[in-house]
């Protein structure tokens, strides 16, 4: 069976539902840029998919800013890849209301 690694970005996975979805997309092959405000808060989850044999990278931006998510999937595109998935699971709470967002 052939099968083509493609390049997943996912938003707010330095932890929660964004980590289990960035590990569950590297298990299923593909190369993973762990995207959080915090590029540091991303490291755990970057080393548990390369330990289990993935390739990730860690990238910090705030997703509520245009030229740092430019910049950001830029980083991507040239260290693993022009990407092809997008979670975006990052949640931008302007008021800070849950049941508004």
């Amino acid at each position: 069976m052939l099968t083509t690694t493609r390049t997943a970005i996912v938003t707010g996975a330095a932890r929660g539902i964004g980590a289990a979805v960035a590990v569950r997309l590297a298990g299923d092959g593909h190369a993973v840029a762990i995207v959080d405000l915090d590029e540091a808060a991303c490291k755990p989850i970057v080393e548990t998919i390369e330990r289990a044999g993935g390739t990730a990278i860690a990238v910090g931006v705030d997703v509520s800013d245009e030229a740092g998510v430019q910049s950001a999937v830029e980083k991507v595109a040239g260290e693993l890849g022009q990407p092809t998935i997008l979670v975006n699971n990052a949640g931008v709470l302007r008021d800070n209301l849950l049941y508004k967002m």
